[in-house]
């Protein structure tokens, strides 16, 4: 068994004799909700998601390992290749779900239906949840926030990290990706894009505070990283570049 890093409440991938690496992950009452969606996924023929496997003996939930690496999100930056491949996955993604009504479920954020608009999204696609082989985007990881959202949000949160714009990038390196992201998905225009960026990451920091509040785990866990103050000063510092991004955009 070996313990890997990330993951709220701690993840191991563990050798299986019939499915080869799997992976042991902690569980909660959003989880059935969670199965479900990927089961769905999974017969629409989505790849890059986790299959279901079962339960452990120590009633953690098993899944396949997608194999590949994550992004480290404070010292790399993905090839714009990257970055175009996951916003076609995402909207790949959406695409799988767009007709995929589960009901009032209990997910890790609400128990709510879908509002206008909305439809399941994964809510955490920063890039530190990507799973690249060399330059390709493989596939996607921890399903655990999934849940009723908008799809745009999903992209912006995908190229808060991805591109990435919660650290400081030259404006017109930061406008070009933005660029090649909206792109990529398609059907979304690169300021709409920028301005939902935004606003994703002010409700980011609104849902860490909950969590915290109502003493979540995974929130508990990025408490102890400085959240939510880490995000909210970061937003402030993209909200100052906001004007100059728009400007370099056109």
């Amino acid at each position: 068994m070996e313990h890997l890093p990330g993951g709220s409440g701690g993840v191991w991938r563990v050798e299986d004799p019939v499915h080869g690496p799997t992976v042991h992950r902690p569980t909660g009452p959003w989880t059935p909700a969670v199965h479900d969606l990927l089961t769905h996924l999974a017969k629409t023929g989505l790849d890059g998601i986790p299959r279901v496997l079962g339960f452990d003996d120590e009633g953690r939930e098993i899944l396949t390992y997608l194999p590949g690496r994550t992004i480290s999100v404070d010292t790399e930056s993905a090839p714009d290749q990257t970055l175009a491949e996951a916003a076609r996955w995402l909207r790949r993604f959406h695409d799988a779900v767009r007709s995929y009504d589960p009901g009032p479920r209990a997910w890790r954020q609400t128990s709510a239906g879908f509002a206008a608009g909305q439809l399941i999204c994964h809510n955490d696609t920063g890039a530190y949840n990507w799973i690249v082989d060399g330059d390709r985007f493989a596939g996607l990881i921890d399903w655990d926030q999934a849940g009723p959202g908008w799809p745009l949000e999903d992209l912006a949160f995908l190229c808060w990290s991805g591109i990435p714009l919660f650290r400081e990038t030259p404006t017109t390196d930061a406008a070009r990706r933005v660029r090649i992201a909206a792109t990529a998905y398609g059907g979304v225009a690169p300021t709409e894009l920028l301005d939902a960026i935004a606003d994703r990451m002010q409700r980011a920091s609104e849902r860490i505070a909950a969590g915290i509040a109502r003493a979540d785990p995974g929130m508990l866990s990025l408490q102890a990283l400085g959240e939510p103050e880490r995000t909210r000063r970061r937003v402030d510092a993209f909200t100052a570049r906001l004007p100059a991004l728009r400007a370099a955009l056109g």
